[in-house]
């Protein structure tokens, strides 16, 4: 009977001393590092789409107050519904968190997609079609990883 080619516990690389292993934990172990860097993403979609809706509605005028406490509002509102969603998202089924991601990104384009001065009707159509793509992949990434 012949041999099985792989023989156990051997192998064909240098056996290397092996480096004593630190005994130090490398974080808490509690998980607050996640809880920590929870809110950054959010934050910042927050501030960039706070910064551009802004850019819009100024229109190529001065910079003035209004535009800045509107893109600050504009700011705290996404930051805010991005945090939410991410909070909440865990304890919803994977259709219900893709439609919400999408209804979001949608509602947030198409919001930004009239502040460049489009119809109201351009704007649900854009908003619509995009939030509905992100929707559906999000709802395909959802359901495949869980």
């Amino acid at each position: 009977m012949a041999g099985h080619a792989a023989i156990p516990g051997r192998s064909r690389r240098p056996v290397r001393p092996s480096e004593p292993e630190s005994t130090e934990p490398t974080g808490s172990g509690d998980g607050s590092d996640v809880r920590r860097h929870r809110g950054i993403v959010p934050v910042i979609l927050g501030v960039v789409y706070g910064i551009y809706a802004s850019f819009l509605a100024r229109d190529a005028g001065p910079i003035t107050g209004w535009n800045v406490g509107f893109g600050v509002l504009c700011a705290v509102v996404v930051a805010a519904l991005c945090f939410l969603l991410g909070r909440t998202g865990g304890a919803l089924i994977p259709l219900v968190r893709a439609a919400a991601y999408g209804a979001l990104f949608g509602v947030a384009l198409g919001f930004l997609h009239s502040l460049a001065g489009n119809s109201i009707l351009d704007s649900v159509i854009v908003g619509g079609a995009a939030g509905a793509g992100l929707g559906a992949a999000a709802f395909y990434v959802f359901y495949t990883r869980e």
